[in-house]
């Protein structure tokens, strides 16, 4: 097993090692054609072939990526059960928002919302892996700090239904601000100094989108 887990790990390094070595091929002071980071010698132009992203007041963006709608509209449901509990439903209904929390219906519905609230080129099926991760993490982190500073009894049901609204804010907390955080991608034909073109899909956090950018406004390009 730790061999496997070795050999898995090594591969994605050198896999990072040749992505990051594409990424600043032909860029910075020392660039000498034919090396293996600057086989085609010095980046002389960069051109953005999908949107660059404006960069949004961080204020919008969380208002932009919270789930809000789903969490409240969850929590209203359960919270209208609970208040119906001994008239019409029985009393069960209250335990219902922790039963579905604890099963992680919530969690799934969250992180759907805050996947389609991300940017349109980040709707992809690792954002919704990592907004699933980040709200349970969320969760996971409060209810440990909770736990650590108050013994809590779920055996009433009033605390059954506040459990299960403070883990349907930390899904929805921690779905958004993974949203929030997670960088965009922007894909930029790239010439060099020998004539070659090459497409690279970069990071908009990483060195080269920031150089590639800087290029662009100081060397404004032209149609082919």
């Amino acid at each position: 097993m730790q061999i496997i887990i070795a050999a898995v790990v090594l591969v994605a390094l050198i896999a990072w090692i040749v992505v990051k070595n594409d990424e600043m091929s032909g860029l910075g002071r020392n660039v000498k054609a034919g090396s293996l980071r600057h086989p085609h010698g010095k980046l002389v132009r960069a051109k953005a072939t999908t949107v660059i992203p404006e960069e949004a007041p961080l204020a919008n963006r969380i208002k932009r990526s919270v789930p809000f709608i789903s969490s409240v509209a969850i929590i209203a449901v359960c919270v209208v059960l609970y208040v119906c509990d001994f008239t019409v439903l029985g009393q069960t209904s209250s335990q219902l928002l922790a039963t579905l929390s604890s099963t992680g219906i919530v969690a799934l519905i969250i992180a759907a919302e805050a996947t389609l609230r991300a940017p349109e080129a980040a709707r992809t099926f690792w954002t919704y892996v990592y907004a699933l991760v980040a709200e349970v993490l969320c969760a996971l982190v409060v209810w440990e700090c909770i736990a650590t500073a108050a013994s809590l009894s779920f055996n009433q049901e009033s605390t059954l239904l506040a459990y299960g609204i403070v883990t349907c804010i930390c899904y929805m907390l921690g779905s958004g601000a993974c949203v929030v955080l997670l960088p965009s991608k922007v894909t930029f034909e790239r010439t060099f100094e020998d004539g070659a073109k090459r497409s690279i899909t970069v990071s908009t956090r990483s060195a080269a989108y920031s150089a590639y950018v800087a290029m662009m406004r100081t060397s404004p390009t032209k149609e082919d």
